[in-house]
């Protein structure tokens, strides 16, 4: 006899606790919320403190188990923590919660927090990661060790360091596909806002606060305030490193001796690295602001020896004949880039050029033949990067430092009505307009141009040497330099090329803004 009719008996089911309403992160996210109790699904899978309004209003607490989604906290004992996202208004750090931050694991939680609150993921995390090193890292200064930065990364998630995460965080700062805000300045960013802060704590906190890591990140800081047009923040920024420089002794000369050459070689590389990436972002402030008149830092310290380039230490073949490819199939000058052995930076070659472009015109520098000997040397170094094959297409920083330096060094021999009679050199005019041609062979090429500012593959320093090459068209493009036909259309083409920068970087659209008032009273339509 069937019993398909008979009812089948059933286990009974858990009852599921459900908060009565969506939790703060979803709400704030605008993302459905199962309401599960003690975590939703969705701060369980990005490892976010599930909060509710209920919960803030009532002071309740929660332990560090609930970043995970209930479980035990990685880090041992569960930590008190107050029961809110430290960026749940606006994604900036609120300074009540700092009051809370008593122990080593409070500021390693704590900062995980902050970066995941304000990346909104874990995946979000890496993507941020991969962006920086395929970006920024790769074509406008390698400051960062890939290799150890990911081995530092194999146990992130289950032992969180706040080191590492403010490193991330600085990270995103520069590899945002877009991160001007409207305004007149980007003071608004919540993001940058929440990295100064996050920086600051961490180091007081830290039982180390002098570190490559700290430095690295505040190096981070400072070009994302170059590019911003806040100068100010960077220079001071960029002080701090040097300061912080000299006390991990980078400016005593033994530092720098044989000994430490034979037994830390490896060290003394990264941070020959980190200091000419401090003179790079130093010179380049210099040069964009002299109206503010910052004093480059490197010369008031007063070292009696030069710190010596990377290339010191074997890195940078300077032409392609003399490339050492290192692994089987690599077909790039930094094809070996991910470890510190492959590492390349031409940007300290370029540091050095603009350093002495900037230099006072009656320096030993600057004398005659020495400043036609180092135009020629800029232009094939020039040469040299333009020429070598890199994983990005370009290294983008080094060519833009170059091409002002060459702009720099030429501009007080076209303004003397040099004409270049020494025949072993190129004359100033010759050498600006082989600058002239390279940036505006960029700007007519914009869909090219467009794709790697998208993936970060352009340096910000383009905005300078287009607005600078612009100026030296608008003045001289009829008379010295001998572009009557087409020196306007070579402006208009720059402009446009700062205008699509401008929706990335703040200080390309103060160059695009200025550009339009030159332009405008050259032709007589400007309306001040």
């Amino acid at each position: 006899m069937s019993n398909a009719s008979s009812p089948v008996a059933t286990s009974p089911q858990p009852d599921v606790q459900k908060a009565s309403r969506v939790c703060l992160n979803c709400k704030r996210k605008k993302k459905k919320c199962d309401k599960a109790l003690p975590s939703c699904s969705r701060c369980v899978e990005s490892f976010q403190v599930c909060q509710h309004e209920d919960d803030i209003v009532a002071g309740n607490p929660v332990t560090a188990g609930y970043l995970y989604g209930g479980v035990s906290s990685p880090l041992g004992n569960p930590v008190q923590l107050p029961r809110q996202s430290p960026l749940a208004w606006g994604g900036s750090l609120r300074p009540s919660l700092v009051a809370s931050i008593r122990s080593a694991d409070n500021i390693n939680l704590y900062a995980l927090q902050c970066v995941i609150d304000i990346l909104d993921s874990r995946q979000g995390i890496e993507q941020t990661i991969l962006a920086f090193f395929e970006g920024p890292n790769a074509s406008w200064f390698s400051i960062i060790d890939r290799s150890n930065f990911e081995r530092l990364l194999e146990d992130f998630w289950t032992s969180p360091s706040a080191e590492t995460c403010v490193l991330i965080l600085c990270m995103s700062l520069i590899s945002r596909p877009t991160i001007s805000s409207p305004g007149p300045t980007p003071m608004g960013d919540t993001v940058y806002q929440s990295a100064k802060t996050l920086l600051s704590l961490v180091q007081s906190q830290s039982s180390r606060p002098l570190s490559t890591s700290f430095l690295q990140a505040e190096l981070l800081v400072a070009m994302y305030e170059y590019t911003q047009a806040l100068p100010q923040q960077a220079y001071l920024s960029v002080g701090r490193c040097f300061q912080m420089s000299r006390a991990l002794g980078w400016q005593d000369k033994s530092y720098w001796g044989p000994n430490n050459m034979a037994t830390i070689p490896k060290i003394l590389k990264l941070h020959s690295i980190l200091w000419w990436a401090m003179v790079y972002i130093d010179n380049h402030l210099h040069a964009a602001y002299q109206e503010s008149k910052f004093p480059l830092h490197a010369p008031t310290l007063g070292l009696e020896f030069e710190i010596p380039q990377p290339e010191t230490f074997g890195q940078f073949a300077p032409t392609p004949s003399q490339l050492q490819i290192q692994s089987v199939g690599a077909a790039y000058c930094d094809g070996n880039s991910h470890h510190i052995d492959g590492m390349v930076f031409p940007e300290a070659t370029s540091a050095f050029n603009l350093n002495t472009a900037l230099s006072p015109l009656d320096s030993p520098l600057m004398l005659s033949e020495r400043h036609e000997e180092l135009s020629d040397a800029v232009w094939q170094h020039t040469l040299d990067v333009f020429q070598t094959p890199w994983s990005t297409g370009d290294r983008s920083g080094a060519m833009s430092t170059n091409l002002i330096a060459m702009l720099k060094l030429n501009q007080s021999g076209l303004l003397a009505g040099s004409t270049g009679t020494d025949l072993r050199f190129s004359s100033p005019v010759e050498n600006i307009r082989k600058a002239i041609a390279y940036l505006h062979n960029e700007a007519a090429n914009l869909p090219s141009f467009q794709e790697r500012l998208a993936r970060g593959r352009v340096a910000p320093f383009w905005a300078f040497a287009a607005y600078y090459a612009s100026l030296l068209l608008i003045s001289h493009g009829e008379t010295e330099l001998q572009m009557a036909a087409d020196w306007l259309q070579k402006v208009i083409d720059l402009k446009n090329m700062l205008h699509i920068c401008a929706g990335r970087w703040k200080i390309a659209e103060r160059y695009a803004y200025l550009l339009d008032q030159q332009l405008g009273v050259r032709l007589g339509t400007y309306v001040g």
